[in-house]
């Protein structure tokens, strides 16, 4: 007995075949599709306009730093010498501020100087890292203005400490074996160590000089300067 198969029957596993072959397709420009998306805005890019708008972000913060000091015109005798002791918590926030933001600045070019291109979460990082010191012009009048409240020696900290935090995550984030392409040469374990250590070097002394500057808030900021001072010379005399 010979079996008679519609035509609209043998025509449909054809058909599904042709659909799957379609929505194979659709699929593979999908996929393509989003990395190029992924090459566009998550591949790494050339680090040379980033720190140079790193720079830019230093220097207008540092600069910030001095529209505190000013001394009214026209004082004469004892209201000349009392408007220059009155200066001096701002001087000494400028002071402090100054050698933090410097040796920020030195470390972050210490970071970039091994690093070739950036990808997105390095990008993320640094611009994390670049908020904190946009706003530092902000605690440090906190500091000059209200250097005898707890609180603000509390923020004042906590801003210099989270920028350290940030900068830490982006050297072991870049220098990690797996980020190899982004280097200019592969960075050694010793010395990967060693620069983790001189931050965690820099958080310790920053963040241990923090429960006595709130228990004498006045002299925080001498307290803090004259401990990486110190620091600044221990490192020195290491070598």
């Amino acid at each position: 007995m010979t079996v008679v198969i519609p035509a609209a029957m043998s025509d449909r596993p054809q058909g599904r075949g042709r659909l799957r072959g379609r929505r194979g397709r659709q699929r593979a420009r999908q996929e393509e599709q989003r990395e190029q998306q992924r090459v566009a805005w998550g591949g790494p890019v050339d680090a040379d306009r980033v720190l140079a708008f790193s720079d830019a972000i230093f220097a207008i913060a540092i600069t910030l730093l001095t529209l505190k000091l000013e001394v009214r015109p026209g004082l004469h005798g004892s209201a000349f010498t009392r408007e220059l002791r009155d200066l001096l918590p701002s001087l000494g926030a400028y002071a402090l501020s100054y050698v933090i933001l410097g040796q920020l600045w030195l470390v972050h070019h210490r970071i970039f100087s091994v690093i070739a291109r950036v990808d997105n979460p390095i990008l993320t990082r640094n611009l994390a890292f670049l908020g904190l010191i946009a706003i530092m012009p902000f605690p440090v009048r906190l500091l000059s203005d209200y250097h005898d409240r707890p609180l603000a020696v509390a923020v004042y900290a906590l801003t210099f400490i989270l920028a350290l935090l940030l900068q830490r995550a982006l050297w072991t984030y870049a220098t990690r074996p797996e980020q190899r392409h982004l280097l200019k040469e592969p960075v050694p374990d010793e010395i990967r160590q060693y620069f983790t250590r001189s931050l965690d070097g820099r958080l310790l002394v920053f963040g241990a000089v923090v429960p006595l500057a709130m228990f004498a808030p006045r002299f925080a900021a001498l307290i803090w300067l004259v401990m990486l001072l110190l620091q600044f010379v221990a490192v020195r005399l290491n070598r």
